[in-house]
């Protein structure tokens, strides 16, 4: 596990076969701000975690959590560039990578509802620990929510040891490239459309007007009466 990723001022980490596996693949296959990205949102879904007065092994489990944050984002990635919403494609590919872990098909399952579910607000938040947490990890630290409930120091040392490389910029750039390539990874009223009208507005993909319009209902295109 490289050593400068993962360090002490952040921890304690999940020293487990898994863990180093995990980082392993996305520093062989994401971006470095992508990778940064990843650990800090383990790192900030700790921290909110424990300031519910959750315990790590106790209350959930701090490893699946950490596998489930560190491989968010792999559907970006060539390991799981598939023809679904990239949440999704990375969830399946998180997944086997669990079960080829050892891990039971229950615990790939919890990851895959983290990782399918990371930009989910409102539903993976009310969802087991190592779901929620994922996601106020991530939504932390791509668009500050909550952020300000994290301990100062902790993001300091955070963004010192694993810069932020104009995270926000580049995600959406990512995935509205995906969808460019593939108009069929593009879902509307998701984050994958909100990153698309921010990083690429000029690409053709549906609206909710062309898809009220399309549908075979008869009241589907009453906005436009």
């Amino acid at each position: 596990m490289p050593h400068n990723l993962l360090p002490p001022e952040l921890g304690p980490w999940p020293d487990t076969s898994a863990a180093h596996a995990a980082v392993d693949l996305i520093t062989a296959h994401e971006p470095v701000y992508l990778v940064h990205h990843s650990i800090r949102s383990y790192v900030y879904g700790r921290h909110f975690a424990q300031a519910q007065g959750l315990r790590p092994d106790v209350d959930y489990s701090d490893e699946l959590h950490f596998l489930a944050a560190v491989l968010h984002d792999i559907g970006l990635t060539d390991q799981a560039d598939g023809s679904q919403r990239f949440e999704v494609d990375g969830a399946d590919r998180a997944a086997e990578f669990v079960r080829s872990q050892g891990f039971s098909q229950d615990d790939a399952e919890i990851v895959w509802d983290a990782v399918a579910l990371h930009t989910s607000a409102g539903i993976a938040d009310r969802k087991r620990p190592e779901i929620a947490f994922t996601h106020r990890g991530i939504t932390a630290d791509i668009f500050g929510l909550d952020a300000e409930h994290l301990d100062h120091n902790l993001v300091e040392a955070a963004n010192r040891h694993l810069p932020r490389l104009a995270l926000p910029t580049r995600l959406m750039a990512d995935v509205a490239r995906q969808v460019a390539a593939n108009p069929a990874k593009f879902v509307p009223f998701t984050f994958v459309s909100g990153a698309v009208q921010y990083a690429a507005p000029h690409l053709s993909v549906p609206d909710t007007r062309a898809i009220l319009s399309a549908s075979h209902w008869a009241d589907a295109d009453s906005a436009t009466a």
